[in-house]
């Protein structure tokens, strides 16, 4: 057995509430506010773009990564001129993901409910 396992004084403090935190850590973190959610205006912009520029963001290879950014930023642009609350790039691409995820569970669900006995199309939620 590793000896440094046996004891974590650190997360033992931590179980016992006992921690002595960074005061300025505590700070940052309560200061730290989530943004709202994308729009539906947002969401559409984000959709339409990236679907328009999705051969150059994903397929080909050869585009540098300097010019993939710089299509991302004219996205985020164009959805920061309708958004109450300026998004960046790291948000635009993850609201992208997000929404391709979560069309591609949807469509399993649709997929599995024809599936199933009786078929059919899935029941609305």
């Amino acid at each position: 057995m590793d000896p440094g396992c046996l004891h974590r004084p650190q997360e033992d403090d931590n179980r016992l509430g006992t921690s002595q935190e960074d005061p300025q850590k505590t700070q940052d973190r309560e200061k730290k506010k989530r943004k709202c959610c994308f729009s539906a205006e947002e969401q559409e912009i984000l959709v339409k773009e990236v679907t328009e520029h999705r051969h150059q963001l994903f397929v080909t290879s050869k585009l540098p990564i300097s010019r993939r950014a710089a299509i991302w930023q004219q996205i985020v642009d164009k959805i920061n001129s309708v958004a109450e609350v300026p998004r960046t790039v790291i948000e635009s691409t993850n609201a992208w993901h997000d929404c391709k995820r979560r069309t591609k569970e949807k469509m399993a669900r649709n997929r599995k409910a024809a599936l199933q006995t009786g078929g059919g199309s899935p029941a609305l939620q």
